[in-house]
This record gives C-alpha cells, structure tokens and sequence, in this order.
C-alpha cells in the first residue's frame, strides 16, 4: 500500500486528538477585579437587575439562577418580592460570546497563523501573492510542488471567547462597589456550556483583590 502524506495527516490528527482530550482536565478562565467593597456591610440584602430585553429571555433567566447562588454564597441575602425596593444592592449582569480568533495549520506547519487578527505573527506559509518567499528546499519523498504540500491538508480552528460580567452597585445611590469580569477561550461556541464555570471563576475567593487579573483552572466536569 503506498503511503500518501494525506494518510500520514489523518493518523497525525487522530492522535492529536486522542492527546488532546486525553489531556483536558480542566477549564481556564482569565478573571479581572476592580472592587470598593465594604469591610463591614450591615445590610445584605440585593435584587437582580434586569433590562426589559434579559426579563423576556429564558437564557438569561437560566443563567440568573447560577448567579443567585453564587451571591447567596458569599454571604448575601436575596430580598423578597415584598422587600426588593428595600434591598441594599443592586446586581447586573452582562455576557457575550465572539469569534476570538481563527488558526490554521498544517502538518509540515504545525505553529498556527492567524489572518484575521494576528498577521504580524506570519508563522504560516503562504503563498507568493502574500508576500511569501518560497524556500529552496530540496523533497526527497514528495512528488508534488513545495506550495501545493504547504496550501493543501490544512486544518482550521475556531477559537470563541465567553465573556461574563458582573456588578454589584449600591442601589440607593447607584455606586459600583464590585465589577467582576471573567472570560474563557473555547473551540465550543455554545456559552451555555462554560457558563457554571465562569460563575465559579467569577466568585472565587470574593472580592479579591482590587485592580488583580488572575487565571484560575477549574476541574472539567465530565
């Protein structure tokens, strides 16, 4: 049977990807603090604020759930329907998911170029209509043109960042005490998946320090 680079490249990216999710034990999330938070607060007591758009969204909702225990883990009280004009704070929250970045790569390549955002890095090979200077390398067990084995089997990734934001705000006279913002960059483009992990993230060791981004790995749940 001859042995073709194209059937190299497929046992290469089958145990590429047994390694890789051989290795996935956890989930990195990147969490930025800025807070004003009192060391003594009496009145505990907070309501979710939500814009007329997050009321009439079942995600949202879902997601508020996860954020209602998280801040009744901390310490905080949520205030009844009778007593939310009376809470003391007021807690918003904010999520998005985005295309970060988009990588390809092949198996004579395997440092990844990105030609959307990054195309200062240029680890890719390109060909002459980008400004790609073909080396004069001599292929011994390939009958085919340096450009065509470069430009053909090329793999690509979609890279996506989910974002979370969280604020609690004084709600009598609307002064932000804590803003939390965490994000994870996934191949997944589903947010709803990371979610529970970008609440963990957000709250672990509240409030933190102020003005401090740290990276935090949490256990992948399988």
């Amino acid at each position: 049977m001859k042995i073709t680079h194209r059937y190299c490249y497929a046992i290469f990216l089958f145990c590429y990807g047994l390694l890789l999710s051989g290795c996935a034990t956890t989930v990195g999330s990147r969490v930025s603090v800025f807070h004003e938070w009192p060391a003594e607060l009496k009145n505990k007591s907070f309501v979710v604020d939500k814009s007329e758009q997050q009321q009439n969204s079942p995600e949202f909702k879902a997601y508020e759930l996860l954020l209602r225990e998280k801040l009744k883990g901390i310490g905080l009280l949520e205030a009844d329907t009778a007593n939310q004009a009376h809470a003391a704070l007021s807690v918003s929250m904010h999520y998005a998911s985005n295309l970060s970045e988009i990588q390809l790569s092949s198996p004579w390549n395997l440092a990844l170029y990105d030609p959307f955002w990054r195309l200062h890095f240029n680890r890719g090979w390109l060909p002459h209509s980008y400004f790609y200077r073909r080396p004069y390398f001599y292929y011994p067990y390939y009958s085919i043109a340096p450009d065509s084995m470069f430009l053909s089997d090329i793999s690509v990734r979609r890279y996506f960042l989910h974002q979370l934001e969280v604020t609690i705000a004084d709600k009598a006279s609307g002064k932000k005490l804590t803003e939390i913002k965490a994000s994870t960059e996934q191949l997944n483009p589903e947010i709803h998946t990371y979610m529970h992990y970008l609440m963990d993230s957000a709250f672990l060791n509240f409030p933190g320090t102020s003005g401090t981004t740290v990276d935090v790995e949490l256990p992948l749940e399988k």
